[in-house]
């Protein structure tokens, strides 16, 4: 009886942090200047989806820290320099960072976390009914294919 309880208390938790978000009146100012992440329930699941166009697995690196999913996407970026004076052009890299701290109430280290990139969304799954054995530190991000 202890589980249940419990249970609704994590959903009612995670409802109550939804409603913060979406009644923010700032939140749609902040998209524009940050990376946006939407927040899904499932029955079993919790579902963190971020856009993270031009990035691959290897490029993210999700870890789990309590109750915080802290994600950091890193790639480089190909431009072009144009020399005005010597009417030349080259070739340059930049490096192209992303992160986002992701807040839950309630703890998220015990539970099973995954991650699929595909078509340039991230999705992390946290199973809601789950309890690993050891600790998790590190989400791994598999790309996704469909069979």
């Amino acid at each position: 009886m202890n589980n249940k309880h419990s249970k609704n208390d994590c959903s009612k938790s995670f409802q109550e942090l939804l409603e913060l978000i979406l009644e923010n009146p700032f939140m749609s100012y902040l998209d524009y200047d940050s990376v946006r992440a939407d927040l899904f329930e499932t029955e079993d699941t919790y579902i963190v989806e971020v856009e993270l166009v031009g990035y691959h697995p290897h490029h993210i690196h999700v870890s789990v820290e309590l109750q915080t999913l802290l994600l950091v996407a890193t790639k480089q970026v190909s431009y072009e320099q144009y020399d005005d004076k010597r009417h030349t052009s080259q070739k340059a890299l930049r490096e192209e960072k992303i992160e986002k701290t992701i807040d839950f109430p309630f703890l998220l280290t015990n539970k099973k976390i995954v991650g699929t990139l595909q078509n340039s969304i991230l999705e992390i799954t946290i199973y809601k009914n789950s309890n690993v054995t050891s600790p998790t530190a590190y989400v791994p991000i598999q790309p996704f294919f469909s069979e």
